[in-house]
């Protein structure tokens, strides 16, 4: 426990004085000597490592730590004592998971490296590890990292078939692999399979919308298939056109309203209503009527006269034709409310890899706000429990325990409570996307999830008489975080293991160095594992990045030397991230790290370079649980909690203590 809470705080000399005692007062056991490895090891001295596993087998013979013995000479460059190594432990557990990604590892090394190679040829060195990397893909199948390197393998072998087969494999696996979709797009558009190749470049602009050289490579695509291209824009004008949206059924009234956030700088966008469309001020002057199922437009133009620039809005039917300009905030609402607003081709969180482009339509009124110089901002302003309709089948599957639902119903109000006002700047309390929840109107919503929200309607979770802000995340990873370690801001959520206590009694949080990176790369009993649960299968995962794309992410240090987790929270999550460069060094924290690292998944990581025959770390593997911040609750661990038969009250007071669940008073 106390060198846990030195290793979580950054206190590593303390650690080593601690270890060091230790050993001092048991001299004939060796245990220590592991932590003082994996302390070293987190801080990328490899070499220290290599000296605590030499001292330890000194004393006491253990293939496993053998195994970490060979592993960590990989890892700092000392290949051909890591081959030897690797080879021999090979022979003896050829189905041990770790000694295959040793050897795949150190394969790929010898196909990099000329210097140690010991395959006659580049090529031989792939192919070697591409045999590693299948028998692992078999032994591991949730370790998709391993299939994500079988695909480059075979890439690099120019067998595009195996390639295009591993890369779709990684995505049902693990979609935050974004790349996969570029390199399938790109093998389709070899293989002449335009149709599916411009989908999977739709796809991938989705996911990446930045990215310059994935435009022009799309562009560069459609060029080459004119047909396919129109073809596919024809297709989705259709779809939008045909499209009949679900009529509104009632939720619960209740007194408050909602100002969602759908779209900010706007310049362009398509809607119709399913009924005529009042188009008025918000003081409730009309303006005029729009007629139901006709397709109109909203402009924003900018021109430059020469006493300066002039901005101008409009609303236009599908001719082209000026129905009204406008320079003030307008609202649209149907006359029919149980038909609604119907909006064409919302962006849905753009960046991530879950991001897509859909139509959607909306209960309550649509709201349009000029914005000089920025074009126009949309709003939906929406009941408290019509809002809570769209974002609880957006945030869990309608098809998950009831129990569940309800949970997360009660959790989404009490967020978007604990919001208001927030966004007061941008004319909204709340976005639709992951930066609050994700909301996707009656686009999302399914009678199972509306149950859910009836079922539940106004309870919050409150404590001293204030609704508790109750965030949540996909999977905390076995162990929640507190609210003020995460953000540094005081509120009444704690961190909480999340499993059952008959488990994982050997972990105390917080974690010392060798139980924290056993935490992370073990797969560990906790109400958020289930492997099998769809779109929820990252329990535990595993991501590589170049030192090359952290430099460009740090300019100004010069090469990287070291990343290393300076700071945890309790539950093990990296609060602050030191990056060492050849001229100077950053530090990330929070949230920023996630962003540093290429996107991963959370915090909760465990980090090993792999360093090159100068010394210089090429790439850095990241061993990583849980998705999302780990703050409040953890949506499959309530799924879980569901399963094992407890009701929405005991999965709330298990992840709010500090919490009751009241009857919202307005």
């Amino acid at each position: 426990m106390e060198i846990g809470r030195l290793f979580a705080q950054g206190r590593f000399p303390e650690i080593r004085y601690a270890v060091q005692k230790r050993l001092e007062e048991n001299p004939g056991d060796p245990e220590p000597l592991l932590e003082l490895a994996d302390l070293d090891e987190s801080q990328g001295d490899y070499a220290g490592a290599v000296a605590a596993y030499q001292d330890y087998l000194a004393q006491k013979d253990d293939w496993t730590v053998r195994r970490s013995l060979a592993l960590a000479r990989e890892q700092m460059g000392d290949f051909a004592n890591a081959a030897r190594d690797l080879k021999s432990l090979g022979q003896e557990h050829p189905k041990d998971p770790e000694l295959l990604w040793g050897l795949a590892r150190l394969c790929l090394e010898q196909a990099r490296w000329k210097s140690v190679r010991a395959q006659a040829s580049r090529r031989q060195a792939l192919k070697e590890a591409q045999e590693d990397l299948t028998a692992l893909a078999g032994l591991a199948p949730h370790f998709t990292l391993a299939t994500w390197e079988l695909a480059e393998v075979s890439r690099q072998l120019g067998d595009a078939s195996e390639a295009l087969k591993a890369y779709e494999q990684v995505l049902q696996q693990d979609a935050s692999f974004k790349r996969a979709h570029r390199y399938i797009a790109r093998l389709l558009a070899r293989k002449g399979k335009y149709t599916e190749a411009l989908a999977k470049y739709e796809q991938a602009l989705e996911v990446e919308p930045n990215d310059e050289g994935l435009k022009k490579e799309a562009q560069r695509a459609a060029l080459s298939a004119p047909r396919e291209d129109q073809k596919r824009k024809k297709e989705r004008e259709e779809q939008w056109e045909s499209w009949v949206p679900p009529r509104e059924t009632p939720i619960a009234p209740s007194p408050v309203t909602l100002r969602v956030g759908l779209l900010t700088g706007m310049g362009h966008l398509v809607f119709r209503g399913e009924s005529d469309l009042q188009v008025e001020t918000p003081a409730g002057a009309p303006l005029t009527v729009l007629k139901a199922g006709k397709d109109y437009d909203i402009l924003y133009q900018r021109t430059q006269p020469s006493r300066g620039p002039k901005d101008a809005w409009k609303i236009r039917d599908k001719k082209g034709k000026t129905v009204m300009t406008f320079d003030q905030r307008l609202w649209i609402t149907p006359l029919d409310p149980p038909k609604p607003i119907v909006l064409h081709a919302i962006p849905s969180n753009p960046g991530y890899f879950f991001a897509k482009e859909e139509d959607r339509a909306y209960r309550g009124l649509v709201e349009i706000l000029p914005k000089a110089g920025e074009g126009f901002n949309v709003v939906n302003r929406v009941s408290l429990e019509d809002y809570t309709a769209g974002v609880l089948p957006s945030e869990m599957a309608s098809s998950w325990p009831m129990e569940a639902l309800k949970a997360q119903a009660v959790v989404a109000r009490s967020y978007a409570l604990s919001r208001l006002g927030r966004h007061d700047g941008e004319g909204f309390d709340v976005t639709d996307d992951v930066q609050d929840q994700v909301y996707r109107g009656l686009r999302a919503e399914t009678e199972r999830s509306n149950q859910a929200v009836r079922g539940t309607a106004g309870m919050v979770v409150e404590h001293g008489g204030k609704v508790v802000p109750t965030v949540f995340s996909a999977q905390c990873g076995g162990h929640t975080q507190d609210y003020s370690e995460a953000w540094g801001f005081p509120a009444p959520v704690v961190g909480v293991a999340d499993y059952d206590p008959r488990y994982n009694q050997d972990m105390e949080f917080p974690l010392s160095p060798d139980r924290m990176e056993r935490w992370i790369k073990e797969d560990r009993e906790a109400w958020c594992r289930f492997w099998g649960l769809k779109g929820y299968g990252n329990y535990r995962w595993a991501w590589i990045i170049s030192a090359a794309d952290l430099q460009n992410k740090a300019p100004g240090i010069g090469r990287i030397r070291r990343v290393t987790v300076t700071q945890r929270s309790t539950a093990g999550w990296a609060e602050r991230l030191w990056v060492e460069g050849e001229t100077g060094d950053r530090v990330f924290k929070g949230d920023s790290i996630r962003g540093f690292l290429g996107g991963i998944r959370s915090n909760l990581i465990w980090i090993e370079p792999q360093f090159n025959p100068q010394g210089w770390p090429e790439e850095f593997i990241i061993y990583g649980g849980g998705w999302g911040h780990g703050v409040g609750m953890c949506q499959v661990g309530c799924y879980g909690l569901a399963l094992a038969g407890r009701d929405f009250r005991e999965i709330l007071r298990h992840y709010f203590p500090e919490g009751s669940l009241e009857q919202l008073n307005p």
